[in-house]
């Protein structure tokens, strides 16, 4: 219910403007980088975003963003948990192999944002706040390879949930055509109660919620109708 609230809002919110606003779509793509405690646990991820915008004047945004970004989980990290939690039956096993792990974690972000320009026609630097929420799959899998062998399933589980983000940044636009600009921007995003792996073996494996926060570089193209 929540969730339909705040989904509500947005939508409520951005339709009212876009009544006196012009149009414009963006497209980036780029990395994000782990900061804080999600680097003990993550490797970069990567990713992109779609902008739907609505512009009240040449200096003044407001835009509905998606998209989708995927971090891989550190694999030695993974692999020290998983080992400490199913040690006994492996060391029980007595035979060699290889342990394979994953658990990738997929974001899905809905936020509505407002972006201040100035500058001049060719070239418009910018700054940014944005607020929403946020879907993310946390997958975990590993399986041991018994050398000459078949494979084990050790673990296969999937964790969703949904929850609040928030993000700031700046970036620039320089024109390439009339309503064509190359866009490239920074932004720090931070996202409230997300499962993690952690690297703390006593931890369990199947994570705990955290606050995790990124810095993402972006670049691609926006257009104004």
């Amino acid at each position: 219910m929540k969730i339909f609230r705040y989904c509500t809002f947005i939508i409520v919110t951005f339709l009212a403007v876009s009544l006196q606003a012009q149009y414009g779509i963006s497209v980036k793509g780029g990395a994000y980088i782990p900061v804080g405690e999600f680097t003990n646990n993550y490797n970069n991820g990567y990713g992109g975003e779609f902008t739907l915008i609505y512009r009240t004047n040449p200096n003044f945004e407001v835009g509905i963003t998606s998209g989708y970004s995927s971090y891989g989980a550190d694999e030695d990290v993974l692999k020290e948990k998983i080992y400490q939690e199913y040690k006994e039956i492996i060391d029980n096993i007595n035979i060699d192999g290889n342990m394979v792990a994953e658990a990738p974690l997929n974001v899905i972000p809905l936020t509505l944002n407002i972006k201040y320009l100035f500058g001049n026609k060719k070239f418009k630097p910018y700054f940014f706040f944005e607020a929403g929420l946020f879907h993310y799959e946390l997958i975990t899998t590993s399986t041991f390879d018994i050398v000459n062998g078949n494979s084990v399933e050790l673990k296969n589980t999937t964790e969703k949930d949904n929850s609040t983000m928030l993000g700031f940044g700046g970036g620039s636009q320089f024109r390439i055509s009339k309503n064509l600009f190359f866009d490239i921007s920074a932004k720090w995003s931070i996202m409230n109660n997300i499962r993690l792996v952690e690297a703390d073996v006593n931890e369990d494996l199947s994570g705990t919620n955290r606050t995790a926060q990124t810095i993402g570089i972006l670049g691609g193209l926006s257009y104004n109708f």
